[in-house]
């Protein structure tokens, strides 16, 4: 199961939309007011935006697994600091190592250069919070909506 994270293109939106639509419905976590096509247009032009490097640090990256789409990463670097800012699977890539592998090369570029990682992780998400405990991620504080967990 070979795992490739390469550069997002503007070819990709649409995909990259998708998969943070679907995996935030198989977690149970889509409001019952969701409107996808709504929701499809923001998200989409925002992330046609990063795509295209208007996101000061951002970049935006496909995860592939045996050359298909699989998921989607969003890291942000910044003040001596690499942030996940969105790790997203389909549901048929979760709990099989995909996340982990993801994790562990953006762990590995940050210890190059010698930068903590961080991240949030919505309350109303425990599992994800488990995902990123299991990878070493402790708790650092918090906010409204989100924790934050730091890896040093």
């Amino acid at each position: 199961m070979p795992v490739i994270i390469r550069p997002a293109t503007q070819a990709d939106v649409d995909f990259l939309t998708t998969v943070v639509i679907e995996a935030t419905l198989h977690q149970g976590r889509l409001p019952d007011d969701f409107d996808e096509v709504d929701y499809r247009a923001g998200f989409g032009a925002w992330t046609a935006e990063q795509v295209d490097g208007d996101g000061a640090g951002s970049s935006i990256s496909v995860v592939e697994v045996d050359g298909q789409a699989a998921g989607r990463l969003r890291v942000v670097r910044r003040g001596g600091l690499v942030e996940i800012a969105g790790l997203q699977l389909l549901p048929e890539h979760q709990s099989q190592g995909v996340g982990r592998t993801v994790v562990d090369g953006v762990v590995a570029a940050a210890r190059t250069d010698g930068l903590p990682v961080e991240l949030g992780v919505e309350k109303d998400n425990p599992r994800a919070r488990a995902f990123w405990e299991r990878c070493g991620f402790t708790y650092v504080g918090e906010d409204e909506t989100e924790h934050r967990l730091r890896l040093t």
